[in-house]
């Protein structure tokens, strides 16, 4: 038997997961109405948007595509982290074991692998921290994850992109670690 490491960028994606899955448990018997650190958004709403995009890095890494589409709204927390655990399962699984590293239509824009399997990972990590804080608990980004996620963010959160997406960036001290640099560079105070 065979055994192959993963690319890079989907054991950071793996990492990632990891992490945010013990986040979500955080939060199994919280109000769905709690706000979080996004700006008009409850935890629900934090929950449904998670759900939409490990359904969207999961057919990415299956079909080679991503299809924009609208998942019906969360009504109870315990079944949406089940629900999301499992997509977070699925998509893992898809991205383990994908096998070429051909490009990924998205509309009409076509991303490398590596480049949404980063992307990917650094919208499931910095939103396991958005429900942790959501529900109270501060816990910071793991330093190595951070750290590989820090450039990635530098590169896709640019002032442009900012809008209503991200908050203005956060100063941080110069000594700050990973973790802290990079949620504030997301406009988000950690």
């Amino acid at each position: 038997m065979s055994t192959t490491s993963p690319p890079a960028s989907v054991a950071v994606l793996d990492s990632a997961v990891t992490w945010t899955h013990s986040c979500l448990q955080l939060a199994r018997t919280s109000d769905l109405t709690l706000p979080t650190p996004c700006s008009g958004w409850n935890l629900g709403d934090l929950l449904a948007h998670m759900e939409d995009s490990l359904e969207a890095l999961g057919e990415a890494a299956e079909v080679g595509r991503i299809r924009v589409t609208d998942l019906a709204g969360v009504q109870d927390p315990g079944r949406t982290i089940n629900r999301l655990v499992q997509r977070a399962c699925t998509m893992r699984a898809a991205w383990l074991h994908r096998l070429t590293s051909a490009p990924i239509t998205v509309g009409d824009l076509t991303l490398g692998r590596d480049t949404l399997a980063m992307v990917g990972a650094l919208e499931i990590a910095v939103h396991g921290w958005d429900v942790a804080q959501t529900v109270g608990v501060d816990r910071p980004i793991p330093e190595d994850l951070a750290a590989r996620l820090y450039p990635v963010a530098t590169v896709v959160v640019t002032p442009d992109e900012r809008g209503t997406r991200f908050g203005p960036p956060v100063p941080v001290p110069g000594n700050a670690s990973a973790s802290t640099r990079l949620l504030g560079h997301l406009g988000r105070a950690g």
